[in-house]
């Protein structure tokens, strides 16, 4: 196993922690959080629901974390639409940590109030 293959593994463990943690006892009607893995890193997104329904009417982008095996460093991207399409820009207040657990706790406190206030 390489070391990016058991960084992601990690870096899983702890995203779906953290959705499972903001999940419980939260309103479906500000949306669930879950996550896709992706290359190197997963993609976070709010699922949004119809008050009357237990299907999720749509997804909005919150995160994105990959691993840069050549710089051995977490790289943290926050979606930016350009129209209609998405671009994954890095986060302006932390753009990258050796530490996994800095961007996770970045994350779960939203200090910016830009992951998790408008959803």
């Amino acid at each position: 196993m390489s070391v990016s293959q058991m960084a992601t593994s990690r870096l899983y463990k702890l995203i779906e922690s953290l959705c499972s943690k903001r999940n419980v006892n939260l309103p479906v009607e500000l949306g669930k959080c879950l996550y896709e893995p992706v290359e190197n890193g997963v993609e976070l997104y709010l699922a949004h629901f119809l008050l009357d329904s237990q299907h999720s009417d749509y997804t909005s982008p919150v995160a994105k974390i990959t691993f840069n095996v050549n710089a051995q460093a977490w790289c943290f991207y926050v979606p930016q639409y350009h129209g209609e399409e998405l671009h994954w820009t890095p986060y302006q207040h932390l753009p990258y940590s050796h530490s996994l657990e800095a961007l996770i706790r970045e994350l779960e406190s939203d200090p910016q109030a830009c992951f998790w206030a408008d959803n």
